[in-house]
């Protein structure tokens, strides 16, 4: 019975088969009909919405619609960078970044650079010693950190290996056993309840950047006064205990190279001025720049050296901007940099309305007056320009200070923060770039009637390949015509 029933059953036919192929095949065009207009609108979306320009997250220009030409076009050269353009510049191109590094982040996956060391606050205990040790290094070349100032690898010989540990203020340690640490040695770290950032320091002799000063020290007449301000990168002071080996001791290293200095060059030390502050925000934790408070301890150790006048920070008018995050997302590429902003806090003097800022290019060519704190776009990623708008331009300040005393500035991106407090401590104030002022600076002291020079900047450009220009700016264009434009 049973197997007459199951005989009775109809069998699958040829046709049957090939009408459901059929529909199958159908749905399949049906839906390609579907997408084609969908790929075309966002083709034609792509061609029409405005194309991003900056990348805030990377922090650079994005690629440029290329020129041009019958020989490029031949050559390839125009179609490759064609494809390039439209590769680099798609609309909203950090938004679709951000989104995939939380997709990663949900998944557990941390581009290779990236550490993460975990460091509670209960973990934090007082030390009498310095939060950073010496490293022992041998053999190795200059390298360039994340933040793009001149480091020096972990393999490059210190100064500071035969030099005993120096004292220090009681300064905080943040202690955590089981962190790890990657080949760049970039460190994501948790303490007192906020993500910081931090890049390590390699050590190094700094024989150029002594050289250097030495060599400014032979050349200009003794009434010029010369002060090296070497600014500590935040690890110095915001390591994991855990961490102390693989960063060298900044103190000791700008030490020894203030041992080397010739008569006449002041040292002014700021290590030991800013670990009297580590409890309080002196170094951004989102970006490789210190704050605006720590630069203000650092040019009040600066004018008293100099014997100079100094207002107080309470003169001051303080201006916030929430919500910064800056240059140490782009390094590390972690959502827990972008979710964990910041305020920027900037301090004008009380006197800025009496001061006229004029602007030069990089070969002194006079551009313009304007405003040294400036507003910029998207502050809450480039906070950071607010001092003078950046680093590509010279800049002199007239203030309504009357004591003969005139200050050259030469620095790095560190330096942009400095000359504001100095408003009230000499008469005319400028400010050139280290790495790309284009005339020679001697002759330039000398026709300014110069009367204080600064070298100011990080420790990564003091021992790494940024101290080499200072050498440049000592022998280049020597004996041309140094003209300012704003007064002829």
């Amino acid at each position: 019975m049973e197997r007459n029933r199951r005989s009775r059953q109809p069998e699958k036919t040829g046709l049957n088969k090939i009408s459901r192929r059929g529909v199958e095949h159908g749905f399949s065009i049906l839906s390609l009909w579907n997408l084609i207009p969908v790929f075309f609108l966002i083709a034609v979306l792509l061609l029409i919405i405005p194309r991003a320009k900056v990348s805030n997250i990377e922090k650079r220009e994005l690629a440029k619609f290329p020129k041009f030409s019958i020989s490029s076009l031949f050559s390839g050269e125009f179609t490759e960078q064609l494809g390039n353009y439209y590769n680099d510049t798609v609309p909203a191109r950090d938004s679709f970044k951000t989104a995939g590094y939380r997709i990663k982040a949900l998944f557990g996956i941390h581009p290779e650079d990236e550490v993460k060391v975990i460091v509670k606050p209960e973990n934090v205990t007082p030390n009498t010693s310095s939060s950073s040790s010496e490293s022992s290094q041998s053999g190795g070349e200059s390298s360039l950190s994340p933040s793009g100032e001149n480091s020096v690898s972990q393999n490059e010989p210190s100064s500071s290996d035969s030099l005993e540990d120096s004292s220090q203020d009681e300064r905080p340690v943040f202690d955590d056993p089981d962190a790890e640490i990657t080949e760049n040695g970039l460190i994501l770290t948790k303490q007192n309840g906020h993500w910081r950032a931090l890049e390590v320091f390699g050590g190094g002799s700094g024989n150029a950047y002594v050289e250097a000063l030495n060599n400014f020290r032979s050349d200009l007449p003794d009434s010029v006064r010369i002060y090296s301000m070497v600014i500590p990168k935040a690890c110095e002071y915001y390591i994991p205990s855990s961490y102390a080996d693989t960063t060298v001791n900044q103190k000791e290293v700008l030490d020894a190279m203030a041992e080397r200095f010739a008569p006449g060059i002041n040292y002014v030390e700021v290590e030991t001025v800013l670990g009297r502050h580590v409890d309080e925000e002196i170094y951004l934790r989102t970006d490789h720049h210190w704050t605006p408070l720590g630069a203000y301890y650092a040019a009040q150790e600066f004018a008293d050296k100099a014997g100079v006048p100094f207002k107080n920070l309470s003169t001051y008018e303080a201006h916030d901007i929430e919500g910064f995050v800056g240059t140490m997302y782009a390094f590390s590429r972690d959502v827990d940099i972008l979710d964990d902003p910041e305020t920027f806090t900037y301090y004008t003097p009380e006197n800025l309305a009496y001061c006229t800022t004029y602007f030069y290019d990089t070969a002194y060519n006079y551009t313009g007056s304007g405003r040294f704190f400036q507003g910029v776009a998207d502050p809450q990623s480039n906070a950071y320009l607010t001092f003078m708008g950046g680093d590509e331009l010279a800049v002199k300040v007239k203030t309504d200070v009357k004591n003969g005393r005139k200050l050259l500035i030469v620095k790095d991106s560190y330096g942009n923060a400095v000359p504001g407090y100095l408003f009230g401590s000499f008469e005319e104030i400028y400010v050139v770039d280290m790495r790309n002022f284009q005339c020679n600076l001697v002759d330039f002291i000398e026709d300014r009637g110069v009367t204080d020079v600064l070298f100011t900047m990080v420790t990564y450009s003091a021992v790494g390949g940024n101290a080499d220009s200072l050498e440049v700016l000592r022998t280049q264009a020597k004996g041309e015509p140094i003209y300012d434009g704003a007064e002829e």
